[in-house]
């Protein structure tokens, strides 16, 4: 979590921290009854009923076939809800009437007696521990107890786990690829499907590493941090500053009463000068909004900045980027996070259409080496070409074809041609693929596998550039980060010494940047200067649209010259949230790109997990009456593995999770140092000795004799297990594309037993 002088926290309530837990371990959805279900639950019920099978005892599995979002593991979750609807199973008098007309005529009464009575004492739950991470085939609970109960339940648990396991599991993959130091807020609700999956969207982002939520209910009944700013209807509800009623702002520490507004005005001026823009840019009635809301909230300022784009004095774009010869000035000093560089630039159009850039055209003659030798010392590549050798541009973004070799350098070469030819970028480009389901793998640095060697090829996620460069295609895991961190490329020499020459260039890209960014960063970095003066520090801004790598690294450079000019280093390190539709995707976009966002706001595709809208387990009868179910389908995938099953989780060496091991419930379990045969449950030829230096057992009893029998954790212990479980697995598990899948395996007596009822209830077919 970040501190308060750089959390995105302006209006959480700690009210209830001293009795954390104290709401979620009362509260349970009146909706979770045991009518949530299937008719045809109720009438199987009846049937078996009907048929005598009131004794009979049986095992069900829940678990999920294949994990989503095209990774290679899945988060359990919604165990506590479960066990909540196991306490409170019961028909109420409502519910016996509303059956009696529901169900088909003819039912006998004694039934709907029998029904009035039932509850769940005589079940027994096992199930791993919530927040844990499980894989396809390994059940995730185990329900054993009387037929006709145990059936009954099917439909609500589904209900219950699916959408937790789903929706946790895609808050994880979005906290790795964010990474441990970036914030994320889930602001799901307005999209979520209802307002119960509005409360679990909040519940399980938070499970799933999400440090908040703007869900005030959810932050009651599950003590989640609550987190807001405000939004563009507050900008726009203002018109100009004669609308302020308030204006003054005591002092924090002194109490000396200033008007806030003056002062805002005063510190707006001084830095129209220092950032070259004009204050006939800036919207007065932005102005007043931003002041008035600091008063409102001092220590807790944080704005929109892109709500006005205001009519102003046009810029002369070509003369602010583009040099006589038509390329862009003094690109050898600008930042590599410029975005004329290494970014895009949506806001600017281009005056002319100038011809395409060289890697000769584009270094500034004060810092360009001064031969190949030096250019080669310094990290670049060049490429020899003769008089009769044309440059190569089809297939290489405008570059020679033998480029510069630095990332920054490459990637900018491509990115200034297009902008020179296409006059602008749109967002995103050179970063994702046409399909617009994954990042572009081209911009990234050789990496190594999980175990040092050259990773080069399809099947450990990496793809090869042509030219023998392993390019990482992961999120950041293999990059040297830590915790699925994405390390930032190496620059060449030439692109060290711009990066530290960069301040130059934030006022040449403010004038590129459209004027509601302009208006809103010069409106807000003036408030934040006045709260200063009153003893308050601002807390800082939001993005909402445009380029959200460009802006962001536009905002941070701006931040830093208004720092360093003001001496107060607090305000270099001002908090940037983004938002705007932002997705697994986007994220992996930016971080390619260096962006300086410290907080992400999702919403959308968080809370719907528009990638894949369900997990689909299911709920299947293994044993009944001690004798093992088996169900056979043509698709391999849907043949179940019979039996009353204990699942062994088997750690190697290094710390990290091996398999998962699937035995029927009177084999001995496997021990620390002994050799262990693996087997693949359908693929004879597929089989392992594992040695273990960790055996684990997953399952534990969390309810029998009609209550709960294991102490039931906290959200934080939940949230704190998804990230300590997900560290067992290795990297290659965990990468974005083409991860390495999980293997999960049964052992030898499982095999032979699962392969002999096979072929004992397989029909015999008949040729003629």
């Amino acid at each position: 979590m970040m501190s308060s002088n750089n959390s995105v926290d302006v209006l959480e309530d700690g009210a209830f921290a001293a009795s954390k837990n104290s709401w979620n371990r009362y509260y349970s959805n009146s909706v979770v009854q045991p009518l949530l279900t299937d008719l045809y639950q109720i009438t199987m019920a009846y049937a078996y009923w009907k048929s005598g099978k009131i004794d009979d005892h049986a095992v069900f599995d829940l678990f999920f076939r294949t994990n989503p979002f095209h990774g290679e593991f899945t988060i359990f979750a919604g165990l506590e809800e479960c066990l909540k609807f196991m306490e409170n199973f019961h028909y109420s008098e409502t519910d016996i009437e509303y059956l009696k007309h529901a169900l088909p005529q003819g039912i006998e009464e004694e039934f709907f007696e029998y029904l009035g009575q039932l509850t769940a004492k005589d079940v027994t739950l096992y199930a791993l521990k919530e927040g844990s991470v499980a894989f396809p085939r390994v059940p995730l609970i185990k329900v054993a107890g009387p037929l006709i109960i145990a059936q009954l339940l099917e439909t609500t648990l589904l209900t219950l786990v699916n959408y937790a396991s789903l929706m946790a599991t895609n808050a994880a993959r979005y906290r790795m690829v964010a990474g441990r130091h970036i914030n994320l807020l889930e602001f799901g609700l307005r999209r979520a499907q209802g307002p119960d999956g509005g409360l679990s969207a909040s519940k399980y982002a938070y499970i799933g590493g999400f440090d908040g939520t703007s869900n005030v209910l959810a932050g009651k009944l599950f003590n989640i941090p609550v987190k807001g700013t405000h939004a563009h209807a507050y900008i726009t509800s203002f018109t100009g500053t004669q609308e302020l009623k308030t204006r003054v702002l005591a002092h924090k520490e002194t109490g000396d009463k200033r008007d806030l507004l003056e002062l805002a005005i005063d510190h707006r001026v001084q830095l129209s000068k220092l950032l070259d823009i004009s204050t006939e840019e800036s919207s007065e009635g932005e102005l007043a909004a931003m002041v008035s809301f600091a008063i409102a909230f001092p220590d807790g300022f944080m704005a929109l900045v892109d709500t006005y784009d205001v009519k102003s004095e046009k810029h002369d774009t070509k003369s602010t980027l583009l040099g006589d010869n038509g390329c862009l000035l003094d690109m050898s000093n600008c930042d590599p996070c410029c975005p004329l560089i290494g970014f895009d630039s949506s806001q600017t159009t281009m005056m002319t259409t100038p011809t395409a850039l060289t890697t000769d055209d584009c270094l500034d003659a004060d810092t360009a080496p001064a031969d190949d030798d030096d250019l080669v010392a310094q990290g670049h590549q060049q490429t020899e070409q003769t008089a009769n050798e044309p440059e190569e541009r089809e297939d290489s973004g405008g570059l020679p074809t033998g480029g510069s070799a630095c990332y920054y350098c490459s990637g900018r070469m491509a990115r200034v041609n297009d902008y020179c030819e296409n006059g602008n970028f749109q967002q995103g480009d050179d970063v994702t693929n046409d399909d617009d389901d994954g990042a572009s793998a081209t911009d990234l640095p050789a990496t190594t596998d999980v175990d040092g060697e050259n990773a080069n090829t399809a099947e450990d996620g990496l793809v090869n550039n042509g030219n023998g460069t392993a390019l990482s295609t992961e999120n950041g895991d293999d990059g040297g980060g830590e915790d699925g961190e994405m390390t930032p490329p190496p620059m060449c020499a030439t692109c060290e010494a711009n990066a530290r020459n960069a301040r130059g260039c934030v006022i040449r890209h403010l004038k590129s940047v459209g004027k509601c960014f302009r208006s809103g960063l010069l409106n807000f970095c003036a408030v934040a200067l006045a709260l200063n003066d009153q003893g308050y520090r601002a807390v800082g801004i939001r993005i909402d649209s445009g380029d959200l790598a460009y802006l962001s690294c536009l905002a941070r450079e701006t931040f830093e010259r208004i720092s360093e000019q003001f001496k107060l280093p607090w305000f270099s390190k001002l908090t940037i949230v983004a938002s705007n539709d932002i997705n697994e995707e986007t994220i992996l976009s930016l971080n390619e790109q260096g962006h300086k966002i410290d907080c992400f706001g999702i919403g959308t595709h968080l809370v719907t997990c528009q990638r894949q809208p369900a997990l689909g387990c299911v709920y299947k009868m293994v044993e009944i009456n001690a004798q093992p179910r088996i169900k056979l389908s043509q698709d391999v995938v849907k043949v179940t593995m019979p039996g009353n099953k204990n699942v062994f989780r088997l750690y190697g060496a290094d710390g990290h999770a091996l398999i998962d091991l699937l035995q029927r419930v009177d084999e001995s379990p496997p021990e620390v140092g002994q050799k262990v045969l693996c087997r693949h449950p359908f693929q004879e030829s597929k089989r392992a000795y594992v040695i273990p230096t960790h055996v684990e057992p997953l399952y534990d009893v969390y309810w029998a004799d009609g209550r709960v029998t294991q102490a039931m954790p906290s959200l934080e212990e939940v949230r704190d297990r998804v990230q300590n479980s997900l560290r067992t697995l290795r990297q290659d598990h965990k990468r974005t594309l083409n991860p390495t899948p999980y293997k999960v395996a049964v052992s030898d007596n499982l095999y032979n037993f699962i392969h002999d009822l096979w072929l004992q209830n397989a029909p015999i077919g008949e040729l003629s």
